[in-house]
């Protein structure tokens, strides 16, 4: 995983672009790359990967810099409390600053000041977990980032890692919205991890399905005995970069009561919607 990153060649020049902008400087030194910073975002996000931990020369060997310099920017993440060290185990993890900071964004977050009064109805009044995911910026995840749970649930905001895109059924509303074609699709399908995974033909026809339908369901894939309801929250142009679902015990479903939660789910999204427009 490289973070090299040039600039782009002038069209007509085929060097850098100099042209001034509005505020007489250069794109070239708007630009400029700032090495440190970028490696530092990395390791937050290659730790962020791997719960477990890394060592240094693992951190080093995937950002691709030599471990003196990966050690001098694991100590300043450090010295943030973004990044913290077990001597015993010799592991790099992230570190309790990270939750200090999700919580301010929790904070000041529209979606999710929008999403948490409807997360917490459809889990007190149907005994469900509820949840607010937003895709990550490299379009390959997406995070909790608000929910409502029900007793014995699982799932909370910022306390789990950042699940693969397509998972689940919010999974599927992303996978709808993407823009990708089927060879695509496939290829993303094939790297996610199911418990009981679903034949990939019928995961594209639920895929294909939900812009008709307004949501999508996974019953007892991503998780054995649990079923999953997710909608789409639309952007201004459209466009999808948020759901809501919610999760159940499968069990527990009657035909009328997953049709029921269809409708409260749909619902709250379609208000959500409106409320972030």
């Amino acid at each position: 995983m490289s973070l090299n990153h040039t600039e782009a060649p002038d069209a007509h020049s085929g060097s850098k672009a100099t042209k001034p902008g509005a505020d007489g400087v250069t794109r070239a030194a708007a630009r400029r790359e700032v090495p440190a910073v970028r490696r530092a975002c990395g390791a937050l996000w290659l730790l962020a990967r791997h719960p477990q931990g890394l060592t240094l020369s693992r951190v080093a060997r995937e950002l691709e810099i030599i471990p003196s310099s990966c050690l001098h920017i694991l100590r300043e993440l450090g010295v943030g409390r973004l990044v913290t060290y077990d001597a015993n185990t010799k592991l790099y993890r992230l570190g309790s600053g990270i939750l200090s900071l999700g919580r301010e964004l929790t904070q000041q977050n529209p979606f999710v000041q929008a999403a948490q009064p409807h997360l917490n109805r459809l889990s007190r009044e149907y005994e469900v977990g509820a949840s607010g995911q937003e895709r990550d910026g490299d379009n390959t995840m997406f995070i909790i980032v608000a929910a409502s749970v029900a007793p014995g649930d699982m799932v909370s905001p910022g306390g789990r890692t950042p699940l693969p895109l397509f998972t689940s059924a919010s999974g599927r509303v992303m996978a709808s919205y993407s823009g990708y074609d089927d060879a695509e699709l496939k290829r993303r399908f094939t790297g996610l991890r199911w418990q009981s995974p679903p034949p990939f033909k019928q995961w594209l026809t639920e895929v294909r399905g939900v812009p008709g339908a307004g949501y999508a369901i996974d019953i007892d894939h991503f998780r054995k005995g649990i079923t999953a309801i997710a909608a789409p929250i639309f952007n201004a142009d459209g466009g999808v970069e948020r759901a809501i679902s919610i999760t159940t015990i499968s069990a527990q479903l009657e035909d009328a009561d997953r049709k029921r939660l269809v409708r409260a789910v749909k619902g709250a999204a379609a208000e959500i919607t409106q409320a972030l427009r």
